[in-house]
């Protein structure tokens, strides 16, 4: 079979099967996931850090049988092309993970609200701990929150993604969901073993090289010269170079879903 092939019928039998085969599996993701936010409802920073690691480990093991020699065989005997595969990777990954974390996080929240307002309206009652009490619902994953999680804006200026009313904390979450699941995902199909933390271990050595190759190079052009020393130059300056990055950042999804299409074909030839 062409590996550029694409039917859509042949791709729902994909999903039929994925979902026929890891349903147990995503029974308890899901579950388990949903307790997660029951107990960081209020925690905006603690529920992010969640979602990210959850989400890259959740990729990192999406491709963990073809490194089988059984369940490897068996994967590419599959009558579906590497692109119809590529695509149930991505979509399981990337868009269907995110909206099934924030399915999870309203059900979580409003079980854990209710859990927590019964279980405190019983300690007046019975109990006597004064560990729980009753609290308001909230939704604090939709940015309507005031913590204390200062960032730095693209732009080079202080940000909050956390500020109460920040409307797009969600989008920035999800770019950075995004960019973490296409590069572990690609990191399942490269690495044999170990998937996990072999690609964190190469994302951190590639990242200090492209650091001090970039730094080196900054260096190398500007010489001596210092921000501090033309404060509007210095601005424009960080205000490009943010740009640039934005862009770069953007594009890094796209990139490792095509890097893990033709990876993923190499695997089968």
């Amino acid at each position: 079979m062409k590996t550029k092939q694409l039917n859509i019928k042949r791709l729902g039998f994909l999903f039929q099967r994925f979902f026929g085969e890891r349903s147990r599996q995503e029974l308890i993701q899901w579950t388990t996931m949903m307790i997660v936010f029951m107990v960081l409802r209020n925690n905006a920073v603690g529920m992010s850090i969640a979602i990210l690691v959850s989400g890259v480990v959740y990729a990192s093991n999406f491709y963990k049988e073809i490194h089988s020699p059984g369940s490897g065989i068996a994967y590419f005997m599959i009558p579906a092309s590497q692109l119809e595969k590529t695509i149930l990777s991505v979509v399981m990954t990337s868009f269907y993970y995110f909206i099934m974390i924030l399915i999870a996080y309203i059900i979580g929240n409003l079980l854990g609200t209710l859990l927590n307002n019964m279980i405190a309206s019983m300690n007046n009652l019975v109990i006597d701990f004064n560990l729980f009490h009753h609290s308001a619902l909230q939704w604090k994953l939709f940015g309507g929150s005031n913590n204390h999680l200062i960032s730095v804006s693209m732009d080079g200026q202080p940000g909050n993604f956390f500020e109460k009313g920040h409307s797009f904390f969600l989008l920035h979450l999800f770019e950075a969901f995004l960019i973490g699941q296409s590069i572990y995902l690609f990191g399942s199909i490269y690495f044999k073993r170990n998937h996990f933390f072999a690609t964190f271990l190469a994302t951190i050595v590639i990242g200090l090289i492209l650091l001090i190759v970039f730094s080196t190079e900054l260096r190398l052009i500007f010489g001596s010269f210092s921000m501090t020393s033309n404060s509007s130059l210095g601005y424009n300056f960080g205000k490009t170079i943010g740009s640039i990055l934005k862009s770069i950042i953007w594009l890094l999804p796209p990139f490792f879903w095509v890097v893990s299409y033709y990876r993923l074909t190499e695997k089968q030839v």
